[in-house]
């Protein structure tokens, strides 16, 4: 006799993961080009994240930003 195969609800689903993977890179890719555009023009690149407008070092801004960025997504 076949056996029927049981499926553990406990997990994510395929789609859904895949679907948060496309979103993590979506904002990555776009907080890079923001980065690199910043960089090569010679710009103040972090003010133009969300939340980093008062940082005083690079870990407390994008720490700032990927706060405000996560919260906006949930």
């Amino acid at each position: 006799m076949a056996q029927a195969k049981q499926i553990d609800k406990s997990f994510i689903s395929d789609s859904r993961l895949h679907g948060e993977r496309v979103m993590f890179a979506l904002v990555f890719c776009v907080f890079m080009a923001l980065a690199v555009v910043g960089q090569l023009l010679a710009l103040n690149w972090r003010t133009w994240l969300p939340g980093a407008e008062g940082s005083t070092t690079t870990l407390a801004g994008v720490k700032s930003a990927v706060y405000t960025v996560i919260s906006g997504l949930s």
